[in-house]
């Protein structure tokens, strides 16, 4: 009987893990992402940054009650250390635009957890999904997807609409 169990608990477990999406497809939607929004913790500095189409949002801002003013920067990924001016967002609206004007057909979003998000003080990741998940319902048609990232490698994702 014991055995039995074991071989039911096995069955079922390979079951749920069948159909999660597979590392291919886990990797196919985050490239369909016209914006990735990676929030991690970001040490001895304040800002956020925007490489390619990737926005490296500092954990920091999202325990904040209020995530604005946001500071970011964008950096060519061909030239990361140079300097550039750094914008002072301070709404959705203006969020969005910052966002529209590096990629101007913004409709697929992507947010990645990164395993270093959890080392900041305060972090919630169902806190931070909320902010970003309220910010992008904004953008009418789209899809945002949740993703999880452990040692560079994207792990898991979930349609969240």
């Amino acid at each position: 009987m014991k055995k039995l169990a074991m071989a039911a608990l096995a069955a079922v477990s390979l079951a749920f893990m069948a159909c999660g999406p597979s590392k291919l497809e886990i990797q196919e939607a985050s490239v369909e992402s016209d914006v990735l929004i990676e929030v991690r913790q970001v040490l001895n500095d304040s800002i956020s940054l925007f490489v390619g189409n990737t926005f490296y949002l500092n954990s920091r801002q999202i325990v904040a009650d209020d995530m604005y003013p946001l500071y970011a920067s964008t950096r060519d990924p061909a030239e990361f250390e140079k300097l550039t001016p750094t914008d002072e967002i301070n709404s959705d609206e203006e969020f969005l635009n910052y966002l529209r004007r590096k990629s101007p057909d913004l409709i697929n979003v992507g947010i990645v957890i990164g395993e270093t998000a959890y080392g900041e003080v305060g972090f919630e990741e169902a806190a931070a999904v909320e902010k970003l998940t309220r910010i992008f319902q904004k953008v009418q048609g789209g899809s945002l997807k949740l993703f999880h990232e452990k040692n560079g490698q994207l792990t898991d994702m979930k349609k969240l609409y």
